[in-house]
């Protein structure tokens, strides 16, 4: 019988989930906090997905209001970035996002991080401002979406061009290396410690991912043993700003074991 996974908690704003990451080494500063500039430049983001969504077409961002960090983010905290359009003008759209972030899987809090409100301007592929079209309605936004799994969307992410391969497509690595994250998510949860990845079984991918795509990863627990558990990911790409469409990347099955200070395994309590 599988253990599913539940969210950490109900979403903590009425704005839609807009990008969800956890933050690595590489992204501290010398006090050891994740760089706030990281923050802002995923904030940033973020407000150019639904800015992008909305428009249906490539946006620059012209103006960004002040940030006041409220609280600190660490390794391995989950950061959820929630955006929503809150004006739309003849060629610019304005964006509110607020950031929350999960931390301390052994006595689990979610906590406001910050929030911001940004302007982006429309553009055409050669730079020119153009305007923003009308609303579509919801059947046409419907339309591109497929039917998404009945799991939790752990991380959305953006890749970026330092992440393409060669042949200029997203790295098959990266895919991989967001897939052992996403599974260790609702893992860490459930163990309410570490855990480290044991198994992992094949990648078949479906599609390629492209830079500007918006990378989702549905993961779900499958089964709990006495310290192990068991996660089934399925990754989606949502791209073409101007005729959107979903497709599914890839999927996995990673299995996960539960590890204490010590890096010994640890016996996982019953729910």
């Amino acid at each position: 019988m599988s253990d599913v996974s539940q969210p950490f908690t109900p979403a903590p704003t009425t704005k839609p989930l807009t990008l969800r990451m956890m933050p690595m080494p590489a992204d501290l500063n010398p006090a050891g906090d994740v760089f706030g500039g990281w923050i802002m430049a995923m904030v940033d983001i973020a407000g150019g997905i639904a800015a992008i969504r909305r428009t249906r077409s490539r946006v620059v961002t012209v103006a960004v209001n002040s940030f006041v960090f409220k609280q600190p983010v660490g390794v391995g905290d989950m950061v959820s970035f929630y955006a929503e359009v809150v004006s739309v003008g003849k060629t610019s759209v304005t964006i509110d996002v607020e950031v929350f972030a999960e931390q301390n899987p052994t006595d689990p809090r979610l906590v406001k991080v910050t929030e911001a409100r940004l302007t982006y301007v429309a553009v055409d592929k050669a730079g020119v401002k153009r305007q923003v079209p009308a609303e579509p309605a919801p059947a046409a936004l419907h339309k591109s979406c497929p039917c998404l799994p009945d799991k939790e969307a752990v991380l959305q992410m953006m890749p970026m061009p330092g992440d393409l391969n060669p042949a200029g497509d997203v790295f098959g690595g990266w895919i991989m290396s967001m897939v052992d994250i996403a599974g260790a998510i609702p893992a860490i949860r459930r163990a309410r410690s570490k855990v480290a990845t044991v198994e992992v079984d094949s990648f078949v991918f479906k599609q390629p991912v492209s830079v500007g795509d918006l990378v989702s990863f549905y993961a779900e627990i499958v089964s709990v043993g006495d310290s192990s558990i068991t996660v089934d990911v399925e990754v989606f790409a949502r791209r073409n700003p101007e005729n959107p469409e979903v497709v599914k990347v890839t999927e996995a099955c990673l299995t996960f074991v539960a590890i204490d200070e010590f890096q010994a395994k640890r016996h996982i309590a019953a729910v």
